[in-house]
């Protein structure tokens, strides 16, 4: 019998954990290792952040759904992985700590034959000075609906803002990327535009002076370098589209720009031509950029080797490709036979 030990049980790792065991049967094992007791269903936390789904419509708990499936559950945070095993036991291991209430901050050594890295990012919002905490979360400055918890919070601040603008203030809303460095335009970009619909829906339009920063180099670019889709039988960019909808919507924007640092009610940012600028709000939602959860590894003889399996980013290196390759190499057979 193998044991698969999968880390992280968000989308990447629960589809892993599930189809594995599905895939393997009962003579082999399959471990689950996060740190939350719940699975988070994260592209609709954009509703979430606008009060047209509930927390509880994103979110289950994992244990019933891994006991169903016969998969171990393990809540717990792995902290560090040893490929090589230790002096006098070669068997791989990683360390996890409890993050239960009966047992938190208990360390156990977690051995397998098969190991699946399926954390997710680290939320690095402190790589912009004023958008996190200096502790590694969320500052106070902004809003964020990376997280459940973060896009209930998210719409807790925003009915504020359309309180204020019932009563007559007009309030400045601010919606895009905290970083230079940001991969993650695309919940952004659907958040901007379900703000502009519930204050649209509340009355509240007319008030509100909407804007989009972004790193981006064009509006619907969403760090991919832009997409074609099929609309109404033609095929159009995600560049038309984008600029047409921003138009359409009256929504202003900033693109290619750094934001460099967050205060309250005010950001700085630079441009690609090196030049820096503010912008004020009200109420700013601004995706953080990612990097790795921070893993330690060690050799067998204890040495760190955390070099050699991370980029400096905290990313797992990869010897995979991901180019699509020549037309002629690709056949039938590398894709799967249902999604």
């Amino acid at each position: 019998m193998a044991r698969l030990v999968v880390m992280g049980g968000g989308v990447a790792g629960h589809t892993a954990a599930t189809f594995a065991k599905k895939w393997l049967g009962k003579e082999h094992e399959v471990v689950v290792v996060t740190p939350n007791s719940q699975w988070n269903w994260i592209p609709s936390n954009i509703w979430v952040g606008v009060g047209q789904m509930t927390k509880k419509d994103v979110v289950f708990p994992l244990a019933p759904v891994y006991a169903k499936a016969g998969i171990e559950y393990k809540q717990a945070l792995a902290t560090e992985i040893h490929p090589e095993g230790k002096e006098g036991d070669e068997t791989p291991y990683i360390v996890i700590k409890s993050t239960k209430e009966d047992s938190k901050g208990e360390l156990e050594e977690l051995s397998y034959d098969y190991l699946i890295n399926a954390t997710g990012p680290k939320l690095n919002f402190d790589a912009t000075p004023g958008l996190g905490n200096g502790q590694g979360q969320m500052g106070e400055h902004t809003v964020s609906v990376c997280t459940a918890e973060h896009a209930v919070h998210a719409n807790e601040e925003l009915k504020k803002i359309f309180e204020k603008a019932k009563a007559g203030e007009r309030q400045k809303i601010l919606v895009g990327t905290g970083h230079g460095t940001c991969t993650c335009q695309g919940a952004a970009f659907e958040y901007i535009f379900n703000i502009e619909h519930e204050a649209k829906k509340a009355g509240v339009r007319e008030m509100l002076d909407i804007k989009w920063i972004s790193n981006e180099a064009f509006l619907g670019d969403f760090g991919m370098g832009g997409l074609h889709m099929k609309v109404g039988g033609y095929t159009v960019s995600s560049k038309l589209f984008a600029e047409s909808l921003y138009a359409e919507r009256d929504v202003d924007f900033i693109i290619g720009a750094h934001t460099s640092k967050v205060e309250a009610g005010k950001i700085e940012y630079e441009l690609l031509d090196g030049t820096t600028h503010e912008e004020e709000f009200d109420f700013a939602m601004l995706i953080p950029p990612f990097s790795g959860v921070g893993f330690k590894a060690f050799a067998k003889d204890g040495s760190d080797i955390t070099d050699k399996l991370f980029l400096p980013n905290g990313f797992m290196r990869v010897d995979a490709k991901y180019d699509a390759g020549a037309y002629e190499n690709w056949k039938a057979s590398d894709w799967p036979s249902t999604y």
